[in-house]
């Protein structure tokens, strides 16, 4: 799996939120939840929800042929936490 983003919207999104981009590796490569986040300028944007270390987050994303370009990601509200419990704890 290949990632891009923006370096500038990275280093806001740090600030911002307390999350990296570089971490989104971490979030698909262990189980995630995928949807449709929406449709913006003809751009496909989906939403992940998954965990890194043990904070569950949402990343939205794009696909640019086989590469995920991030957008943007933050820790994930409660009911999507729970949504992601609910699916993937044993």
């Amino acid at each position: 799996m290949d990632f891009e983003w923006d370096e500038t919207k990275r280093l806001k999104n740090i600030k911002k939120h307390a999350l990296d981009f570089i971490d989104a590796v971490v979030l698909f490569s262990n189980p995630h939840l995928t949807g449709l986040a929406k449709t913006i300028d003809a751009e496909e944007r989906q939403l992940a929800t998954g965990m890194i270390e043990d904070v569950c987050v949402n990343a939205v994303f794009t696909m640019r042929g086989s590469t995920i370009r991030i957008i943007s990601m933050r820790r994930a509200r409660d009911a999507e936490k729970q949504r992601y419990q609910k699916i993937f704890s044993s």
